[in-house]
């Protein structure tokens, strides 16, 4: 019997949608963008029992990972660290992250060998921004491009698309979450107020 993973970030209380009441806050993301829900992958993956689960069986990741030789596992900081490391045990590689610098990510901890392969993970993938620039971090850090996976694996796709920059997005769940921009966002035109996900979390699921 397959896992329903919707249901297991559910029952933990990682998956948050807006009501309409429009006295009730919505979430303003990382990417500036409005949306009527947020998925806190925090709550799923600081469970290294259930993380291990989602990444080592055939019903989770493991049948999505590559089966091309990696080397290292990287995700960004902070959200995808410990994701990157359970998926880098599961492939037996070493893992790393990048960091943010400004308005960029770096990989400034961390020195991956020209010939080495190296997979990059993201715990959700709405816009694809940090990753993006988590790629281009290690672009910068003199990784050559072709020795970057052209596949990105993820916990939760929101993005609306299979793709990101060409590359194919392996995700764990999908989920149908709206996202605006705020000049055009209707919660904001109904008197809902933006606020930051992760910092207002007992505020938006009171």
């Amino acid at each position: 019997m397959s896992t329903d993973w919707q249901k297991t970030f559910q029952d933990h209380g990682a998956i948050w949608i807006h009501t309409g009441d429009n006295k009730r806050p919505h979430a303003l993301l990382t990417s500036g963008l409005h949306s009527d829900g947020f998925v806190n992958c925090t709550l799923v993956t600081q469970h290294a029992a259930l993380l291990q689960q989602i990444v080592s069986t055939p019903e989770g990741l493991a049948g999505k990972l590559t089966a091309e030789k990696v080397d290292w596992v990287i995700g960004s900081a902070y959200g995808a660290v410990t994701f990157a490391y359970a998926v880098a045990l599961q492939l037996k590689a070493r893992t790393g992250f990048t960091e943010k610098d400004g308005d960029a990510m770096t990989l400034s901890r961390f020195e991956i060998g020209k010939t080495e392969k190296v997979l990059v993970v993201e715990d959700t993938i709405s816009t694809g921004g940090s990753t993006l620039k988590t790629i281009e971090g290690i672009l910068k850090s003199g990784v050559p491009a072709e020795n970057i996976v052209p596949t990105i694996v993820c916990l939760v796709n929101r993005s609306g698309s299979d793709t990101l920059a060409g590359r194919q997005l392996l995700p764990l769940i999908k989920t149908d979450i709206h996202t605006w921009q705020p000049a055009e966002c209707p919660l904001c035109k109904s008197g809902s107020v933006a606020v930051r996900p992760k910092s207002h979390w007992r505020e938006l699921t009171a």
